[in-house]
């Protein structure tokens, strides 16, 4: 089971979040609401969605032995105007440095593997997930 807890930092919206591995990020919002003194939660819903898919197409660019020496991915969404601001559509576009000819079929490949077999991410926003939500006392 994977976990992050999101503790309040006691000023405005600021969060910091901590990871299982024990890995921190700050998250806020703009002013009126907040600081701006860490990323925006829809920020790294889609930096997350893009690091996922990056992850594993590094791995299978690798395995497929094709010469990357550079890779960024490029996550853009679409909001809703009215709240929740919901994303209604998500895009990813992977720009890929080359080191040497390569194979456009097995890059084709092992990036549709990479967001539509491997990353947890891209299954859990596209297939959704029932989200519970429970209080308890501290």
């Amino acid at each position: 089971m994977q976990k992050a807890v999101a503790r309040w930092a006691g000023s405005k919206v600021q969060f910091e979040v901590t990871g299982k591995s024990g890995h921190k990020v700050t998250v806020d919002e703009p002013p009126s609401f907040g600081e701006d003194s860490g990323m925006r939660p829809t920020e790294l819903l889609l930096g997350a969605l893009g690091s996922c898919t990056g992850i594993n197409a590094v791995l299978l660019l690798n395995k497929f032995k094709q010469p990357f020496k550079s890779l960024e991915v490029e996550v853009e969404g679409d909001q809703q105007d009215d709240w929740p601001h919901a994303f209604t559509e998500i895009r990813i576009t992977f720009v890929i440095g080359w080191d040497g000819k390569h194979d456009k079929q097995l890059v084709e490949s092992a990036l549709d593997m990479a967001c539509n077999k491997y990353c947890p991410v891209d299954a859990t926003l596209t297939h959704g997930t029932q989200i519970k939500h429970k209080q308890k006392d501290a």
